[in-house]
């Protein structure tokens, strides 16, 4: 019987472990998140960019959280496309559309590029969402590890429950 208590308080304190590991690594919750909106050349003499919202907040009741980012070119600028720090989800448009609609799901860096007519654009450093899809590339989760270490430590009971019965 003691073995018992034994195996079931360690499966308890499994549990507790890991349940406290993943909540450690969550992000704590902001009540605004931030949008930045810059543009190249900085000068401003190729076109021009912002944002019909400089904070977001999150999670609001009643407000939609979309954020509009709108180049406007200037003079003979050619709007190349859109770079974007921070995870987002694209709501409409995609990143070389001058006028773009995306739900800002961290703070956001948003950087419109314009160029000469006929220049070959630079290659960003970093591709903002290569993929055009709809969201930003999904980073690792914690659930599943603490999933599989459930699995285990279940596991791991049932067989010492049958080597006590034995």
């Amino acid at each position: 019987m003691k073995k018992l208590v034994s195996i079931v308080l360690a499966l308890v304190m499994i549990f507790a472990l890991t349940a406290t590991f993943a909540a450690a690594d969550s992000p704590t919750p902001k009540d605004l998140y931030t949008i930045v909106v810059d543009y190249d050349p900085a000068d401003g003499s190729l076109g021009t960019a912002d944002s019909d919202k400089k904070t977001v907040r999150v999670e609001a009741v009643g407000e939609d959280g979309e954020v509009k980012l709108t180049a406007i070119q200037k003079g003979n600028g050619e709007f190349v496309g859109w770079t974007i720090d921070g995870k987002y989800e694209v709501i409409s448009g995609t990143m070389t559309d001058p006028v773009i609609v995306i739900k800002p799901l961290s703070d956001i860096q948003a950087h419109a590029k314009f160029v000469q007519p006929g220049a070959t654009p630079d290659s960003p450093s970093k591709p903002a969402n290569p993929d055009e899809g709809k969201s930003s590339p999904k980073t690792g989760d914690p659930l599943w590890f603490v999933l599989g270490l459930s699995v285990l430590a279940l596991g791991l009971g049932a067989v010492a429950v049958k080597k006590i019965k034995a």
